[in-house]
């Protein structure tokens, strides 16, 4: 059994909720159903997400500038764009800008990325472009008005790390120096509006390019309030630096022509995939932080995607216990987290089927709430007071919160691993001392977890037989296996201590909320 002492009159410091001030979507369209807006609006209501981002906003999906079908002129049309920000407004949220992709008629060449093929080309004329982004930034001014329009976010492109000019995949068919141009068009575009509209980059992938970056602006005289990046904690194997890794993504429809290759690169893969959580360490992606943070020389860092990328394992225990020690370990690291995604509605390479498949989402396709959706909902659940003490052993860390207004201890216990590493089920005494109460007293409490037995539909989901379309049915019976319970306790008071003793499974998480009023 493992013991932890907690003095409850000891240091604490404040509590940002930074990973609720953003959330990711599936690209623009999306934004215009009925099924992603109901689920977008629950996650508001029921996490507190503030902002949303996405791809996609200038696609020609989304009808803004095309060119005309008769003529040599192009027609611009917000519509679709208003339609999406006037719903996020409607329901307490605020976009996170993603300025791209390009418009087909800018497009200096054919490049696309993903089912709906966004144009992943720099612009063909940077003055045009400059045009479009000037106009752009105008309409909203207009509409909505400068002081709600500099609570927004303007971010350049996504991952332009990932492609290069002569990739055949990848969200950005130019070099480094590529971007930086268009970067530093775009910022001075946005800037030109408002000067006090907030635009930052360079939206890497893994951790990238944020030296580079603050070095150009700086030297260039290019605007920059913030740096944005990505992380996952697969990215110190995937690295898009490892070799091997790094080439798997990028055959060429020749190669992949040759039925020997096909087979070859397939049980290559598979054999990489097995493996590679074997090489990555638990809370690898706090160490990255720590290091983006130390490159971004001062400017606030904001990461616009972070996820487990584990697949199916990401739907249940191991998914939420990530996000709950992920979170928690980062407090006062950076400015904002924006988890990637809240919903399986999300085609980047068609629209899935089944229910549960390791999709990105917190909600799956039809809205069954995962494990990782109930990790951010005791997550929203905790005070504004963090005990600046460290209580942790083995895989079991315990987070101290004090909860002012609801008079409580809040004591937030997470047993997290990497996958395929050893991890085993945690009994845990919690004392907490210094409490000035009558010897006599039973406080009460409550526990809320999320674990392989409790808050997890996709245990229920394999009962089913793991169907691919869910019945009316079957769904209802995953919703109601993934509601969180209330266990209710009672703990005496003995020489101003009071404990309590939990078992916590392997990826489990449980949240004990001691009241002292």
């Amino acid at each position: 059994m493992k013991q932890f002492q907690l003095d409850v009159n000891s240091a604490v410091k404040p509590l940002q909720k930074y990973w609720e001030l953003c959330v990711g979507s599936c690209h623009g369209t999306t934004a215009l159903r009925e099924d992603y807006r109901k689920q977008l609006e629950q996650c508001q209501r029921e996490i507190g997400f503030r902002y949303v981002r996405f791809h996609g906003l200038f696609d020609d999906d989304m009808s803004v500038l095309v060119q005309e079908r008769f003529g040599n002129g192009v027609q611009l049309s917000f519509t679709n764009i208003d339609s999406v920000f006037d719903f996020l407004l409607s329901i307490n949220m605020k976009p996170f800008i993603e300025l791209g992709f390009m418009p087909d008629c800018l497009k200096s060449k054919n490049a696309t990325v993903f089912h709906y093929k966004g144009n992943t080309a720099p612009p063909a004329d940077h003055d045009k472009w400059s045009w479009f982004i000037r106009t752009f930034v105008r309409h909203l001014l207009d509409r909505y008005g400068r002081t709600e329009v500099r609570q927004w976010f303007f971010e350049v492109w996504n991952e332009p790390n990932l492609g290069g000019p002569d990739s055949p995949d990848g969200f950005f068919a130019g070099s480094m120096e590529d971007y930086f141009k268009l970067y530093q068009v775009t910022a001075e575009a946005v800037k030109s509006e408002d000067r006090f509209l907030r635009v930052g980059g360079p939206a890497t992938s893994n951790n990238a390019w944020i030296p580079e970056m603050v070095e150009f602006c700086r030297k260039n005289q290019a605007p920059i309030d913030f740096i944005s990046t990505h992380h996952y904690p697969t990215d110190v194997v995937l690295g898009y630096g490892v070799e091997d890794s790094a080439n798997f993504g990028r055959p060429t429809p020749e190669q992949m022509e040759d039925p020997e290759f096909r087979k070859t690169f397939r049980e290559k893969m598979e054999a990489f995939q097995a493996h590679l959580w074997e090489r990555v360490d638990r809370g690898v992606v706090t160490q990255m932080t720590r290091k983006a943070v130390q490159e971004a020389d001062g400017l606030p860092v904001y990461y616009t995607e972070w996820n487990s990328l584990a697949g199916l394992p990401s739907d249940g225990p191991f998914g939420s216990s990530f996000i709950a020690k992920t979170v928690l370990d980062g407090v006062g690291l950076v400015n904002g987290y924006s988890y990637w995604t809240f919903s399986d509605i999300f085609e980047e390479n068609g629209m899935p089927s089944a229910e549960f498949h390791g999709g990105f989402g917190l909600l799956t396709l039809h809205g069954v709430p995962k494990a990782s959706y109930r990790a951010f909902q005791l997550l929203h659940m905790l005070g504004d007071s963090l005990y600046e003490q460290r209580l942790a052993e083995g895989t079991l860390d315990l987070y101290a919160i004090k909860h002012a207004a609801a008079g409580a201890i809040q004591l937030l216990a997470v047993n997290h691993h990497s996958l395929l590493h050893p991890i085993e089920e945690e009994e845990v005494q919690i004392t907490l001392k210094g409490l000035k109460i009558s010897e006599e007293a039973v406080l009460k409490a409550q526990v809320e977890r999320v674990d392989d037995t409790h808050a997890n539909a996709i245990a229920r989901w394999r009962e089913q037989g793991s169907p691919e379309y869910v019945t009316k049915s079957q769904l209802e019976e995953l919703k109601a296996a993934s509601e969180l319970e209330r266990e209710l306790l009672e703990i005496p008071v003995e020489q101003e201590e009071a404990s309590v003793t939990l078992k916590i499974p392997a990826m489990g998480m449980a949240l004990l909320t001691v009241y002292l009023t």
